[in-house]
């Protein structure tokens, strides 16, 4: 395997350096920003529950208050992340 100094990786390649490093991972709320609808939402809240990316309380939480989280749905294009990575 090649080994890297981090300082020479991170002037070669900054953006990429910032995204492995930093704690800029999207959230659920960041992926539901990309939802049409509460049937997507629900879709999002149980693939990540199921995946242990989020608690079980916290699933039940964000289910109950749907509606309240409306504002996000069509708030982000799909895509984003890969087009302008994790870092605005």
């Amino acid at each position: 395997m090649l080994e890297w100094r981090k300082e020479k990786f991170r002037r070669m390649f900054p953006n990429l350096f910032n995204e492995l490093e930093g704690d800029e991972i999207p959230t659920i709320l960041d992926h539901l920003e990309i939802c049409e609808n509460e049937r997507e939402a629900l879709e999002i809240i149980d693939y990540f529950e199921r995946k242990k990316e989020i608690t079980q309380e916290y699933a039940s939480f964000l289910r109950a208050n749907l509606n309240k989280l409306k504002f996000l749905f069509k708030s982000r294009k799909r895509g984003d992340y890969a087009r302008r990575g994790l870092i605005d």
